[in-house]
């Protein structure tokens, strides 16, 4: 039996695929950039709370607006996703639909407790569980959001349904699932400390003692994240079906050349954060 034909057929879709295709894109990377300034900024927050010159506390204002920007600008990707490819989709969250359902609640109550984390940081009181929770949740959103979208691309998985049909199917015997999902996870901590810093950037060009510290410690979570990246990069492009990765690796002109470019995005980005040079580090990320 062909996996595919449990997927429920496409609809015409109103516009051409282009459209909708640059759209799912533009917002994707909207909500990738404040979903990595959470994610990121709550970890280094709980990692640097008790640290002098911390920027946990101006995180700790920053963290619960910019998570209700992440949901609002997750929904519109979704909404085009589902234009899209949405009989996949509709199968993928249907087969793991118990950890699909369970990301409401997920997302509400690390958004509670990063206000729990704020309140505290203004009365002056320690809130490391709040954040420590509140971390575990949004990682836990994040790998079941790998998770749907990697069961999606791969209707061969979606037999499993005959042994597991409780909704609780996890795609880890996937190649890419945790190369993928991990490479996220680093990124929002590179993003998150590249936030750092821009924001006490120019605080720091007037020679605040304190910014410069903050600036710094964005930075080098920024640059050691990055190179991390790199190395789980490699593992996920090695772990790719071999026809989709000698796309990236000659195959084919366009891929190889967006591939090299990116490349050589990190390779100036990384340059200009060993140099303690912010917006260049940013400019080059662009």
């Amino acid at each position: 039996m062909d996996p595919a034909t449990l997927a429920p057929p496409l609809v015409t879709i109103p516009a051409p695929w282009g459209i909708f295709e640059a759209l799912l894109l533009l917002t994707f990377t909207a909500h990738l950039l404040f979903m990595n300034v959470v994610l990121g900024g709550s970890i280094i927050a709980l990692a640097t709370g008790g640290w002098r010159d911390t920027p946990a506390a101006a995180l700790a204002g920053t963290l619960p607006a910019a998570l209700a920007l992440t949901v609002n600008m997750g929904v519109p990707p979704l909404l085009f996703l589902s234009v899209m490819f949405g009989g996949y989709l509709y199968t993928a969250s249907v087969l793991s639909a118990v950890y699909w359902l369970s990301l409401i609640a997920l997302a509400m109550a690390a958004y509670y407790l990063l206000y729990i984390y704020s309140y505290g940081w203004k009365k002056g009181v320690s809130r490391a569980p709040a954040m420590a929770v509140a971390v575990a949740f949004l990682l836990c959103v994040s790998f079941i959001m790998s998770n749907t979208m990697s069961l999606l691309q791969r209707p061969a998985a979606w037999t499993a349904y005959f042994d597991n049909p409780g909704g609780t199917i996890l795609n880890l015997d996937d190649p890419t699932f945790f190369p993928r999902w991990l490479h996220f996870v680093t990124a929002s901590l590179a993003v998150g400390g590249l936030y750092v810093a821009l924001s006490n950037a120019r605080a720091a060009g007037r020679d605040d003692a304190a910014a410069t510290a903050k600036k710094a410690l964005g930075l080098s979570w920024f640059t050691r994240a990055t190179l991390v990246q790199i190395a789980l990069g490699i593992w996920f492009l090695l772990a790719l079906p071999t026809d989709v990765m000698l796309l990236f690796m000659g195959k084919s002109g366009l891929h190889t050349a967006v591939f090299l470019a990116g490349l050589a995005a990190v390779a100036a980005a990384l340059y200009f954060g060993f140099r303690g040079q912010v917006w260049p580090t940013a400019v080059a990320l662009a």
